[in-house]
């Protein structure tokens, strides 16, 4: 446009064609066509591309053709514009193409973008109003306090309105982690939103053909809180889009690089998952409302419904029968061993989120044990239990889980070594410790006032168990870094007389 000015500009003052020429080096018949040219205004079909004849055109049927058929194929497998190049050089052998990948990237977009815009109308801009959430689940991978990498799910509630968002980790996916992490969610905000979008039916209900049916457990949760549930429909993460981001967001900014985990997992989310998530970027200006997350998230507040008096239970009952060892099987064959004590027993189960907790079928409490988790079987023992039955077996000590599970020391070997009712003996001094104080402490007290043969009594082992539970053995280790050698005279065992 600036040549073109200048031609226009040198001619109004009384320039030759033969004299512009000369200055711009422009054909006569293009100087000559700009200085008759009236209008400048530009039109759309100025703009608008027009097709070209290409060295793809005869091969297009080609790729039409098999991108007809891959329809039938594995979502996961089908062709790239990289493959697609691949295949039409070198195993159709049309060397013609061999640097012509740009070409075939850019047909195969373009019917991609056909399709899509022939299979119906794009995504529809949704409004979410104050009051509203969505959830999801997403996964990670933490540092476990081992060191190791282990990868766990997270749960991730999102308020679209004002696009603040809170996730904390859970076990699993099931109907009882859902229903948790809801809970705690509700708990820390302070309220319950008036209506949360769920994925497709995962965890808490099924979807048969277009008909959602809610479990259980979840229909109990959502009365008792008074929520409305919407599920999205199949293939449509665009109707819980805020949550699908947020899945992501958060972990990419929050959990790279991993978070290093402390137990128990349910305190690590009050004290840190669920506060950290929640102030991410909680100051900064709505991408479209130009107000704080802040702000808007007390318009989400003021919506949201009073928290019920009670807090819900979140537990689903099932009533089982224990095996002859005193054993039951959950879920993906994980076993929870009661004991024989307990052996071909009636009990009710109740399954949360993070423990199971036995009851007889009066009701009466049993045990609690955590809950397990994924495909390959798992074995928990009730330890105490266990050991109270080794009692009345002692010669089942060498292979008892509860030797297994004891660390090495004098009163294990002291154990391994006697019979009969000298094994019983230490078995029920141990149990008895075990019951009052917890198996870890009463083993390992056990074991260090166990020493060159030395069998403690059942009042040494209380008193140091009591010691241990009150006064960790860390914490007599001279904290302070006080000097005591000037009490070492104190200690010796060569006195004169008389001193």
């Amino acid at each position: 446009m600036s040549q073109i000015e200048n031609i226009k500009n040198m001619y109004r003052e009384g320039s030759t064609v033969a004299e512009i020429k000369e200055v711009t080096g422009y054909d006569r018949k293009t100087i000559d066509k700009y200085i008759k040219k009236d209008d400048f205004s530009l039109s759309v079909d100025d703009v608008a591309k027009q097709a070209r004849p290409s060295k793809l055109d005869p091969y297009k049927p080609i790729i039409d053709d098999l991108l007809e058929k891959q329809k039938d194929y594995y979502h996961k497998q089908r062709f790239t514009a990289t493959r697609m190049h691949r295949y039409l050089v070198d195993e159709l052998g049309i060397a013609e193409l061999s640097r012509s990948y740009i070409l075939v990237r850019k047909y195969m977009k373009a019917r991609k973008n056909e399709q899509r815009r022939n299979n119906g109308p794009g995504t529809l801009k949704l409004v979410w109003h104050p009051g509203e959430a969505q959830v999801d689940f997403g996964q990670a991978d933490f540092i476990d306090t081992d060191g190791k990498y282990v990868r766990k799910h997270y749960l991730v509630i999102s308020f679209p309105y004002s696009n603040v968002s809170i996730y904390e980790i859970l076990p699993g996916e099931n109907g009882e982690c859902v229903c948790q992490g809801l809970l705690d969610f509700f708990e820390f905000i302070g309220g319950v939103p008036a209506v949360i979008v769920f994925d497709n039916a995962t965890g808490i209900a099924k979807r048969l053909c277009n008909i959602v049916q809610q479990s259980e457990l979840f229909t109990r949760f959502r009365l008792h809180y008074g929520f409305v549930a919407r599920f999205a429909n199949v293939r449509a993460g665009h109707e819980k889009g805020n949550v699908e981001n947020k899945v992501g967001t958060l972990r990419r900014n929050l959990l790279s690089p991993p978070l290093k985990l402390s137990h128990p997992l349910w305190d690590f989310n009050r004290d840190v998952m669920i506060p950290q998530s929640f102030s991410f970027r909680l100051d900064e200006q709505h991408y479209e409302k130009g107000m704080s997350g802040r702000e808007l998230f007390e318009e989400d507040r003021e919506r949201l419904h009073r928290l019920p008096d009670k807090p819900f239970h979140v537990a689903s009952i099932v009533a089982m029968r224990s095996n002859s060892t005193g054993s039951l099987v959950l879920d993906n064959g994980h076993t929870y061993v009661l004991g024989p004590a307990h052996a071909n027993e009636s009990v009710l189960v109740s399954k949360g989120a993070w423990e199971i907790a036995v009851h007889s079928s009066e009701g009466s409490f049993i045990k609690a044990m955590p809950r397990s988790y994924g495909k390959d079987p798992t074995t928990y023992y009730d330890i105490e239990a266990l050991l109270g039955a080794s009692v009345h077996k002692p010669n089942a000590w060498p292979n008892s889980p509860v030797r297994q599970v004891m660390e090495d020391g004098g009163f294990k070997q002291y154990l391994d070594e006697v019979e009969g009712r000298q094994r019983s003996r230490g078995l029920y001094m141990l149990s008895e410790c075990a019951e009052q104080f917890g198996f870890g402490v009463a083993s390992v007290a056990a074991n260090k006032l166990c020493v060159d043969g030395k069998v403690p009594t059942k009042d040494d082992l209380t008193v140091l168990c009591n010691r241990m539970v009150n006064f960790p053995l860390e914490a007599s280790e001279n904290a302070t870094g006080v000097d005591l050698s000037v009490y070492d005279a104190l200690l010796q065992h060569d006195r004169r007389p008389g001193a």
